[in-house]
């Protein structure tokens, strides 16, 4: 399993990461973590060549964490080894940090 990025080391740099939103479409319009890119997870493999291999970390969020683990997962099998998932997810991130569209 894929390691995970705390939502803390997130909030304290949030520029570091880059952030991929694998929920869906839906849910993403209502709220997602700023400066996440929107590839769901049935898409991942599929678009897995269009994240830079130069944009690292690479992390995975999905609503409560167990997607983003999926992708992450995923991620570190295809050559990006250091993908993590967001622990908590979306839902994580905004109830800690009240963090809205």
């Amino acid at each position: 399993m894929a390691g995970m990025l705390t939502l803390a080391a997130l909030a304290a740099d949030p520029d570091r990461f880059h952030m991929i939103d694998v929920r869906d479409a839906e849910d993403y319009a209502v709220a997602h973590v700023e400066g996440a890119v929107h590839i769901p997870l049935a898409e991942l493999a599929k678009r897995a060549r269009e994240i830079p291999a130069s944009k690292t970390p690479v992390t995975i969020c999905s609503k409560g964490g167990s997607r983003s683990a999926e992708g992450a997962d995923f991620l570190r099998e295809s050559g990006h080894t250091d993908a993590l998932g967001l622990e908590g997810g979306t839902n994580g991130w905004r109830a800690r940090y009240k963090q809205d569209g």
